[in-house]
């Protein structure tokens, strides 16, 4: 009795670790989203000055809180200090501009697009962003330096790319300033040698703003005036309607500081110490990013493989998240696949990006009766793996809702591309 009653307890001791084991196991399966996280590297072209540090710093002060978008922004700590450092440095009426980049430097700040997955806040997107010195774009690199080769392999392979264009070069032109003028065409030059051969999204972006509220009262006629002197100038509109050729081209205008922060005074643009620094549209210079992938893979494709992608999305809806991810696999060898790298190159073909497309190209409506039956289906696995896939479907969805904002509010950031419609 003694020996059957030691049986037992030996069993269930062994069934209660193993079933712990189990259970281990199943939780460790279920951290990440299905296919990992999707990462697009982003490139900003803008000459020394131009405001890409600002820039940066604006978007993250923005975007570090979910605020009423469901989604905020993480960075790596180290990231965090340096970007508060230079906010802090803005900010402060009584400390100098921020230095930009210097020779020689090259850093990617790592933004991870964060939003509730279940009870857990979770990454569903990645974006990187590479700072670099203005230098490069314009001047010889020092010799033994491989800095600038780095950032044009970084160009030549980057989802996205975003053309600073400096307001106080714009406002300088606007006043008849020669040398202004000239820096303002060295910039456009560079932004066209760069940007007329890739095949990824292109954006504008109109940094310090401010220093053109008196153009005009009303900011869409600010921006036409501003679009108009852009387009005016040699090459630019060739850049723009090569690329609206292939996709939309967005001009964003932006103040990583405020309307009443800076002001232009005695040949430089000074701090005001009675204003309020207080980023102004910088959020769209990111919240366009992926959209404008996703669009234009989808418009990359001829009809026959466009019908398969949303063929294969349609399958993965009726398919457990963990079934539908183990076929990425077989289709990212296939016809489609080879398709999607000719047209928009192979970052966004990896398995990560691949999901998001096809989530994103699946049903748009939202039945919380079926998804609940949908769930109630699902293993425990699936079920996280399902979460991930909602919470991506969100952030893009409200990615979309504030270009759709951006561009009812100011029409004339479509520099070209409307004849694919909207989003």
């Amino acid at each position: 009795m003694t020996i059957l009653l030691l049986v037992l307890v030996l069993a269930l001791a062994i069934g209660l670790t193993l079933r712990r084991r189990k259970r281990k196991h199943a939780k460790e399966n279920l951290t990440g989203p299905p296919g990992g996280v999707p990462a697009f590297r982003i490139v900003t072209l803008g000459l020394q000055g131009s405001g890409k540090t600002l820039l940066l710093t604006g978007i993250y002060r923005r975007l570090q809180t979910p605020a009423d978008r469901g989604f905020y922004l993480r960075v790596p700590h180290e990231q965090l200090i340096e970007l508060n450092r230079w906010y802090r440095k803005a900010a402060d009426v009584n400390e100098e501009w921020p230095r930009g980049t210097t020779r020689g430097e090259l850093r990617e700040f790592e933004f991870s697009v964060m939003t509730q997955v279940g009870a857990d806040a979770e990454p569903v997107v990645k974006l990187g962003y590479l700072e670099y010195p203005g230098e490069l774009l314009t001047d010889p690199d020092a010799p033994g330096s491989t800095a600038q080769a780095t950032l044009l392999e970084a160009i030549a392979g980057a989802d996205a790319l975003v053309g600073i264009i400096d307001g106080f070069r714009l406002l300088q032109a606007h006043n008849g300033d020669q040398r202004g003028q000239l820096l303002l065409e060295a910039s456009l030059d560079a932004m066209i040698n760069a940007m007329l051969p890739v095949r990824s999204p292109i954006v504008f972006v109109i940094t310090k703003w401010d220093l053109l509220d008196h153009l005009h009262p009303d900011e869409n006629e600010r921006l036409r005036m501003v679009r108009e002197r852009l387009l005016d100038t040699p090459g630019f509109a060739d850049l723009v309607k090569v690329h609206s050729a292939r996709r939309i081209v967005r001009l964003i205008p932006v103040t990583a500081v405020g309307h009443d922060f800076a002001e232009y005074r005695d040949g430089a643009v000074r701090k005001n110490p009675g204003g309020r620094f207080r980023p102004s549209n910088v959020e769209a210079a990111l919240s366009v990013v992926v959209p404008d992938i996703l669009r234009q893979t989808e418009m990359s494709l001829d009809q026959a493989t466009r019908a398969e992608l949303l063929a294969a999305a349609q399958r993965r809806v009726r398919m457990g998240p963990g079934e539908a991810v183990r076929t990425l696999g077989a289709y990212v060898t296939g016809k489609a696949a080879r398709i999607l790298i000719s047209a928009v190159g192979a970052g966004v073909v990896a398995e990560s990006g691949l999901s998001l497309l096809l989530d994103t190209l699946g049903p748009r409506g939202y039945d919380p009766a079926e998804h609940s039956a949908r769930l109630a289906r699902l293993g425990e696995a699936d079920r996280r793996a399902e979460e991930f896939v909602q919470a991506r479907r969100r952030v893009v969805g409200e990615l979309q809702r504030q270009v759709a904002v951006l561009e009812a509010k100011l029409p004339d950031s479509r520099l070209g591309g409307e004849r694919w419609g909207d989003w």
